[in-house]
């Protein structure tokens, strides 16, 4: 697979840039992220009684996963620079308890965010880019649950890889054709993309609430790093989980 070039502005005299991250005012995921996780005490606020010990020890648990991101940029030398929105993704995810403190699992995410880009072309000129691009992660992660109980703060790190796919077609398309049962003769277009795979690791902190009836809630802020060929974004992240224990 081949990746963007985020290099300096044509004519440059050196190939490596000085990339750094533009960490501006919190915005849209941390507020979510603060949110949820100001949900999940108020949640254990009205329900505390109700439970005193959690049921997580020796259990698998999935999770459905609402993921959003924080908008921030990514510079180079002179006029390189991406610069992506914040959005709203979906996710999965499936973890084993070994105890009540300590789980290992993995996630699935994917999220488009919108993204206006100057990168070089292969003729050496730089042009201006205004689209989607897609994100997906999966990472395996490991939690420490900091209390025994149904209510618990808890702290994670993960790592595992990041696919970006900038949707830019950087070969004319492939039309493939089939006959569909249905619909007839199909003709179908296929683009070769600007795209990365890259290794990608992360922490985070949140709360984890637990129900009678196997069911919990778990609302986290996250930074994400990128470990790409030609820049190394950090993304923040909220999450919002709701998940089933099982054996």
């Amino acid at each position: 697979m081949s990746s963007m070039r985020l290099t300096p502005s044509h004519g440059s005299e050196t190939a490596h840039s000085a990339l750094r991250e533009d960490n501006a005012t919190p915005g849209f995921a941390a507020r979510a992220g603060l949110l949820g996780i100001g949900f999940l005490a108020l949640a254990t606020a009205a329900t505390a009684s109700a439970q005193t010990a959690s049921h997580r020890s020796g259990n698998w648990e999935a999770t459905i996963q609402l993921v959003a991101n924080d908008s921030g940029s990514v510079n180079a030398e002179q006029q390189s620079k991406v610069e992506y929105d914040s959005a709203v993704g979906l996710g999965f995810g499936v973890a084993y308890n070994f105890d009540n403190n300590w789980a290992l699992g993995f996630n699935l995410n994917w999220i488009e965010p919108d993204y206006k880009a100057t990168l070089e072309d292969e003729d050496g000129e730089l042009v201006k880019v205004d689209h989607k691009m897609t994100i997906s992660s999966g990472q395996f992660a490991g939690v420490w649950n900091i209390m025994d109980g149904p209510f618990t703060p808890y702290l994670q790190a993960a790592m595992g890889w990041t696919y970006v796919d900038s949707n830019v077609s950087k070969t004319p398309p492939v039309t493939g054709c089939w006959w569909d049962p249905f619909w007839g003769y199909v003709c179908q277009n296929y683009y070769n993309t600007y795209d990365e795979t890259s290794f990608s690791y992360g922490f985070g902190a949140g709360l984890r609430y637990e129900f009678n009836n196997g069911m919990f809630l778990k609302g986290s802020i996250n930074r994400l790093y990128i470990d790409s060929n030609d820049f190394d974004p950090e993304v923040d992240t909220a999450r919002l989980e709701l998940g089933w224990l099982f054996r």
